[in-house]
Formats: C-alpha cells, sequence, structure tokens
C-alpha cells in the first residue's frame, strides 16, 4: 500500500490532533509542518519528528510534494491557503470554518473540481452518537420531524489571539462553533431554504482566564431560525458566554424525539424517544416515557477525521463531508450574517448530497393524517 505522505499549513494548537491521528494510520507519514514564524514550525517538528519544517509554504509545497495538506492556520487564511495547495496538486482538509464568506467558499468548491482533488471541509459530525441516531431518524420511529435544534455554545476562547479580531477572523462565534450545530442539522435535515438570524456582540468588555482582557470586535451572540424541505423550522444557537460547554442536536418527530449529545456533561450521548420497542437499554429521562439508551458502535482511528480523508484519497472518492456541504454551510453563515445586519430572512441557494439512507417522504405533510 502506497504510503500518504501528509504536510502542515499551521503550527498552532489545533494542528496537534491531526498530527497525532495520522500517526495512528498505517502508511501515513507526517513529513513536513509550516507555520510563518519557523520557531513555531521547528517546535512542532521536534515534538513529532516530522522531518521538514518551512516558514514557506510554497516552497514546501514544491519541495515536499505531499499527497495531501492539513489546513488550521487562522480563518481568513483558509480559503487562499486551499486553492494554493490543491493547485499544486494535493487533497486537503480544512479545519472549519471552510471560508470566511461565501465566495471564498465558492472559489475553492471550483478549484476542488477543475483539479480534481478532494476538499474535505470540518467539522466532523461521524462519532458514534451521530452515527447510530441516524438509524433510528424513521417514521417507524419518531415520526415525521416537526422540527429541529442545534447548539454549540461555550464561555468562549482562552486565549488572547486573533479570535477576537475581526480583521483576521472576520467573524465570531458564528464562524467559530455555529458552523459545528449547522453541519449536524444540514446533515440530517438536509438542505436550508431560508435562514433568518440575529447577531450581535454581548460582551464587548471580555474578561479571559487568567486575568486577560479584551475588547473584541466580533459576534458573540447568535440565533437563527432555517426553513427545510416541507416548511419545517429549526434553530440554531451559537454563542460565547455560557458558563459551560453546550453541545447538542435534538430532532423533534410527530410521534418521538432524537437527543444527540456531543458535550460529555450528560450521562446519555444519544437519547431515542419513541413508541416502539429498539436494542438498547431503556432509561428513565426527564419524566417521559419510552426512552432508550442504544448502543454506539465502536470508533477506531479508521473512523477518525484523518482516517476518513486519508480513505476518501486512497479510494478516489469524495468524503461524506464533500466540498459541497462545506460550500452550503458557508452560504449558510454568510446570510445568517446579511439577515442580522437587514432584517430580511435570505434564500439559500447551494444544493448537496444527503449521504444517508434519509427517507424521502419523512418532511412531507401533505399525504395523510398525522
Amino acid at each position: 500500500m502506497k504510503t500518504i505522505k501528509i504536510a502542515y499549513l499551521g503550527a498552532g494548537e489545533i494542528s496537534d490532533r491531526f498530527i497525532l491521528m495520522a500517526q495512528k494510520l498505517k502508511d501515513v507519514q507526517n513529513v513536513a509542518i509550516y507555520s510563518r514564524h519557523i520557531e513555531n514550525a521547528k517546535k512542532k517538528a521536534e515534538k513529532y519528528n516530522i522531518p521538514f519544517h518551512y516558514d514557506d509554504y510554497k516552497e514546501m509545497l514544491e519541495e515536499i510534494k505531499p499527497d495531501a495538506v492539513v489546513i488550521t492556520t487562522p480563518h481568513s487564511l483558509h480559503a487562499k491557503h486551499a486553492i494554493d495547495c490543491m493547485k499544486a496538486g494535493c487533497h486537503v482538509l480544512v479545519e472549519k470554518p471552510v471560508a470566511t464568506n461565501f465566495k471564498d467558499a465558492k472559489k475553492m468548491y471550483e478549484t476542488s473540481i477543475k483539479y480534481k482533488k478532494i476538499l474535505n471541509g470540518l467539522p466532523f459530525d461521524l462519532y458514534p452518537q451521530f452515527t447510530a441516531a441516524l438509524k433510528y431518524i424513521k417514521e417507524k420511529y419518531i415520526g415525521k420531524i416537526t422540527s429541529a435544534h442545534s447548539e454549540l455554545s461555550f464561555p468562549g476562547p482562552p486565549r488572547l489571539n486573533w479570535y477576537y479580531d475581526k480583521k483576521i477572523a472576520h467573524g465570531g462565534a458564528m464562524l467559530d462553533v455555529g458552523c459545528y450545530a449547522l453541519s449536524r442539522l444540514i446533515s440530517i435535515m438536509g438542505p436550508v431554504k431560508k435562514v433568518s438570524a440575529f447577531s450581535n456582540m454581548l460582551i464587548p468588555k471580555r474578561l479571559l482566564p487568567g486575568g486577560k482582557k479584551v475588547k473584541p470586535s466580533v459576534d458573540d451572540n447568535n440565533v437563527l431560525i432555517l426553513e427545510f424541505a416541507g416548511g419545517v423550522f429549526a434553530t440554531v444557537k451559537a454563542s460565547w458566554q455560557h458558563p459551560f460547554l453546550e453541545n447538542r442536536t435534538i430532532i423533534y418527530g410527530r410521534h418521538g424525539a432524537i437527543y444527540i449529545n456531543f458535550d460529555n456533561l450528560d450521562e446519555y450521548p444519544l437519547i431515542v424517544h419513541t413508541k416502539k420497542k429498539i436494542p438498547g437499554k431503556k432509561i428513565k429521562w426527564r419524566n417521559l416515557p419510552n426512552c432508550y439508551l442504544p448502543k454506539l458502535p465502536s470508533f477506531n482511528p479508521e473512523d477518525d477525521i484523518m482516517g476518513k480523508f486519508i480513505s476518501a484519497i486512497r479510494n478516489g472518492k469524495q468524503p461524506v463531508y464533500d466540498a459541497g456541504q462545506s460550500l452550503h454551510i458557508v452560504e449558510v453563515m454568510h446570510k445568517a450574517y446579511i439577515s442580522a445586519k437587514t432584517g430580511k430572512i435570505q434564500k439559500i441557494t447551494t444544493p448537496f448530497r444527503i449521504w444517508w439512507n434519509k427517507e424521502k417522504e419523512i418532511q412531507n405533510f401533505k399525504e395523510k393524517y398525522l
């Protein structure tokens, strides 16, 4: 089996997770890392025994010729870096958000098509509780989907860095954490038809851990209302002022519901409320009858973000979270900002493929009495 050579653009803390994931995979080699500060690249290379380090990523691409690049640079640089890497012949995995505006995301999408390269954008949702939930988002278990809610909120980035600077980040909580909540929703519900949103800065004078002070120039408080097929509404919340992490997605059906928890605070990562008996432990929860804790599938390095990315490269097949889905997420966020500024509902235009076995009629309310 051919060894896949991986290079990294960005030597900050977030790069560690991808380097470590790659180390667990067979026939994958971390070959080089770039940072605009050469000492940071050198330090990370030494820490993980990466052979080469650079402060010029174009030189790195030309000399190393990696098969793929992982991009963890600041948000506003994702588009330029991803496009340059694809033009240089590399498949690309991009940290979230894929881009900070619709125009850049569209250029990235078009580049991936033109150069026939995989553009795998984060967020990544295929964790055991999410994949298990898809088995029960069926009319048989919960009836027609009637509404949904998705949220990722937390106290805010703990470090005094570019996250709070609009000139570099281009946006705040919407781009940083709203993309997660949106990703889970649209994977389940399909393409968004319309968005209406509220977005502002709730805390203009922010006290960070350790006593550091910052005056942000980005949003920290967002609520989106989305319309999906069949007229189904869903809400999204993305904020930087919760006292703790709130990270969940709820799908409400006419006769049941699915609760998917990602925050590690809840006792149960997945709860299925259904009148149908399903495999798993029956539990008492919120005084609701008929609640179950399904058995979750195993999760190995091959199932994680890098594992899926490498598999897509080897098979020459676009991953679940392809460039089309990434483009859709960025369009929704971009137009949510426009809606918040103008007070007007915005139409969403981009399609994407629904990659799981979703029932075609689960959001159709016209055929029978419910």
